[in-house]
């Protein structure tokens, strides 16, 4: 005669138990993921405002170079993991069209280190103003200025 094994009634207890254990994996998982792409997320800065012309103990050399390019409006973001942009609106002050270069825009940050942008491009009409995203790289010091030659 065959031998009958009783299931056992906490079967479907342990069957629960192991579903909620692979569903709360899954969140965590999800969970850092999201996380993981905040640390990219742009955010516009606090603007600060700073009076004076007071220099930093240890002012960075690097200037612009001499353009016909100034800065209209600028605003700074920056992402957790230390990314650097500005939000510039830029004006072409010349009666020529002008070619804008990474060398005209300079970015300086809370701790006096000044930067180029990179990745800058495009083509300015005389008297004509454009807004560009501007990339200065990753820094641990948020962007205090952003300025031309003018």
């Amino acid at each position: 005669m065959p031998v009958c094994l009783p299931i056992p009634a906490t079967w479907p207890d342990r069957v629960w138990r192991l579903s909620k254990a692979l569903l709360l994996g899954v969140v965590v998982t999800a969970s850092t993921a999201a996380q993981a792409d905040n640390d990219t997320v742009l955010r516009f800065d606090t603007p600060v405002q700073i009076d004076g012309d007071a220099r930093f103990d240890r002012d960075s050399p690097l200037q612009p170079s001499a353009s016909s390019f100034r800065v209209r409006e600028a605003n700074t973001l920056s992402s957790d993991s230390g990314q650097r942009w500005a939000l510039v609106t830029l004006e072409n002050s010349d009666s020529g069209k002008r070619i804008l270069q990474n060398n005209y825009l300079v970015a300086e940050f809370a701790n006096g280190e000044r930067r180029h942008a990179t990745g800058l491009e495009g083509a300015f009409a005389p008297g004509e103003q454009q807004r560009k995203m501007v990339f200065f790289g990753y820094h641990r010091f948020p962007i205090l200025r952003i300025f031309t030659a003018q």
